[in-house]
Parts: structure tokens; C-alpha cells; sequence
């Protein structure tokens, strides 16, 4: 809206943050839609919580996007602007900061609570157990408090660096305020230091939910295919309950740890090139990447929640059901819990 090519250099070019803005505003909307009909619709648990807490981190990284107008609403980038646009500037960094711990600490929550039930007998996550209560607050806490420590050393630095015999455009022209993106982010060191934080959760989701859970589905079904009639009703009901949980629930941990390997990739790529060569076709890259991110995480959960695609065909056809059946992820954890003879066939062998 007020994005003006004057600044080239600085930031990406207006055409692609308006691609940029158009569609943050637009999976907003949908966003918000997923989180109203999903309280209406179904029967909240852990796993839904922890879900939910996925769309609405990614809610905030689409807020982010959108504070860019404000930025782009005072001109062109000049010393007398600074601190308005650095009021905008630092809630991007915590807010995509954020967004980022929050989304993988999510997912690793969802598949230590999927290794709890699978594996654990549901130990960890037992019904009044300290996690049961308060994991849905740990995924939360633990982000914010992360976030502000990095934020604080970022804000402690940058004031380091602009002192009054600075001169501010000169030092933004050497490229140490940012690289072509449209929120503001962090440096090179504390980049590199949240990565880390980043990389030892996605383990953490990979390990539980692939090389834990995963497999160790695949082994429970091979053996019942293996003992039973795989054409008989209960076999076939229990081998596609199983085949669901494989194919849909570990999405969420693999596909966010996925997102934000490409993240940080890329993140590195802008750093270690930036003054050589501001590629303008890895920004474009980039901008499709990061517009894509939330629709990945809305049809994921559409895929899962079966009901929750009819309630919304109904809506926009005006057709609105008042049943108020349960998700299919519900109804999986529950089958999951009760069924005991599957493990007794793992441990049989």
C-alpha cells in the first residue's frame, strides 16, 4: 500500500511485498476461520491443543508480515524515521522469533505425546499427571522466555552498534541491518545460535515421532497382517486405523521441522551472500516459500479432521450441520489407547 521502490537495496522489492501482504491477510482469514469452527466443531484434547497452538504461532508470522505497512507507511528510510520503524522492527523480531519456537516446540509435544501412547502406555502423559496439565503451558512459556532473551541480546547489540558518532544510513547501506526480507530479523551470531535451539528440537520431533512412532507402527501392523486374516473386517478396520496415524498425526512434527530447516537454509544462504551477491531470485524463492507456509499447516489439519472439511462445504453453502461429532484424531488417540493387543503382539515376538 505505501511500499515505494526508493530504498532498492534495503529491502525487497514492492511488487513482492505486496505478494507478500495480499496473501498473509488472506491465510489470516483462514487462520482465524480453522481456530473459531475447530472450538465449535470438536472436543478439544492435548493433541488438538498442541494443534491449534501450531496455527495460531503461524498467525502471528502473518501479523508480522502485515506490520511491514506500517513500516513502509513512513517513506523512505532516513535517520529522522528510525525510531518509529524500529518500534515495528523489534516486534518482528520477537514476534518470527517466536513463531519459530513455538511452532517446534508444538510439534515436539505432539510427538512425545504420540510416543507416550504408541510405546510409553501413556506414562508420561497419564490422566492429572504434571504434563497432562501443563505441557499445553510449557509449549507456550518456554518459547516466550527463549524469545525475549534473544530479542534483549539483539536490542543490547544493535544499540552497541548505532552510537552517536554513527551515521545511521551509511552503516544500513554496508548491509548490517538486514537482508532482503520483509521483516526484520536477527544477526548472523544469533542466527547461528538459534538454529542450534531449532536443530535439537527437530531431532527431538524426528526421533519420537519417525524413528520411535513411525516404525514402530509399521512393525505392529506387519505382525497383525502377518497373525491374522488381513480381508477380515476387525483386521482391516485395525490396520487402517493404524495406516491414518501413520500418514496423518506424524505429519505435523515432520512437516514443521521440514519448514524450518528450509528456513534457516535459506536464512544462511541471504547471510553468506548478501554483500556479494543480493540474489533478487532467491528473494522471490523465498517469498513463495514463506506464503505457502501456513497453507501447508491448514490442509494438514483439514486432511485430519474429516468433519471439519464438511462443516466447512456446509458453511459456504450455507448448509450448516449442528451435529457436534469429534474429530478423527480424537477418536484415533482414543482406539490407540484401548488397544492393548497390539502390543501384546510385539512383545509376544
Amino acid at each position: 500500500m505505501f511500499c515505494k521502490d526508493k530504498d532498492k537495496g534495503f529491502t525487497m522489492p514492492c511488487s513482492m511485498k505486496w505478494i507478500y501482504e495480499i496473501i498473509a491477510f488472506l491465510s489470516l482469514i483462514c487462520s482465524l476461520f480453522v481456530v473459531i469452527i475447530t472450538k465449535k466443531m470438536i472436543k478439544i484434547n492435548l493433541i488438538h491443543r498442541l494443534i491449534l497452538q501450531i496455527i495460531i504461532s503461524e498467525i502471528l508470522d502473518e501479523i508480522n508480515v502485515l506490520l511491514e505497512i506500517f513500516n513502509d507507511s513512513k517513506g523512505k528510510h532516513n535517520f529522522e524515521n528510525y525510531d518509529f520503524r524500529m518500534i515495528f522492527c523489534y516486534t518482528q523480531i520477537y514476534l518470527e522469533v517466536f513463531s519459530c519456537l513455538w511452532t517446534l516446540t508444538a510439534s515436539f509435544f505432539i510427538s512425545l505425546k504420540l510416543y507416550d501412547i504408541i510405546i510409553n502406555k501413556n506414562k508420561i502423559f497419564r490422566q492429572n499427571s504434571f504434563m497432562d496439565k501443563y505441557s499445553s503451558f510449557i509449549s507456550i512459556a518456554i518459547p516466550l522466555l527463549l524469545s525475549y532473551i534473544f530479542w534483549a541480546i539483539y536490542i543490547i547489540k544493535r544499540a552497541d552498534f548505532l552510537n552517536l558518532n554513527d551515521i545511521y544510513v551509511n552503516k544500513y547501506q554496508q548491509g548490517t541491518q538486514s537482508i532482503k526480507l520483509i521483516f526484520c530479523w536477527l544477526n548472523k551470531e544469533l542466527t547461528i545460535a538459534l538454529s542450534v535451539i531449532a536443530f535439537l528440537l527437530i531431532v527431538g520431533n524426528l526421533y519420537c515421532s519417525l524413528y520411535k512412532g513411525y516404525f514402530f507402527l509399521r512393525k505392529i501392523k506387519q505382525n497383525i497382517i502377518l497373525k491374522n486374516d488381513e480381508e477380515s473386517p476387525s483386521t482391516s478396520r485395525r490396520i487402517n486405523s493404524i495406516s491414518q496415524m501413520q500418514s496423518i498425526l506424524f505429519l505435523y512434527p515432520i512437516i514443521s521441522s521440514i519448514i524450518w530447516i528450509i528456513f534457516f537454509l535459506f536464512m544462511f544462504l541471504f547471510y553468506f551472500n548478501y554483500r556479494n551477491d543480493p540474489s533478487i531470485v532467491w528473494s522471490w524463492i523465498f517469498c513463495i516459500f514463506m506464503t505457502t507456509r501456513q497453507t501447508i499447516f491448514i490442509l494438514l489439519y483439514f486432511l485430519s479432521q474429516k468433519n471439519l472439511r464438511e462443516y466447512t462445504i456446509k458453511f459456504f453453502k450455507c448448509q450448516i450441520c449442528k451435529d457436534n461429532n469429534r474429530g478423527t484424531i480424537y477418536n484415533q488417540i482414543k482406539l490407540l489407547e484401548r488397544n492393548n493387543n497390539d502390543n501384546k503382539i510385539i512383545n509376544d515376538d
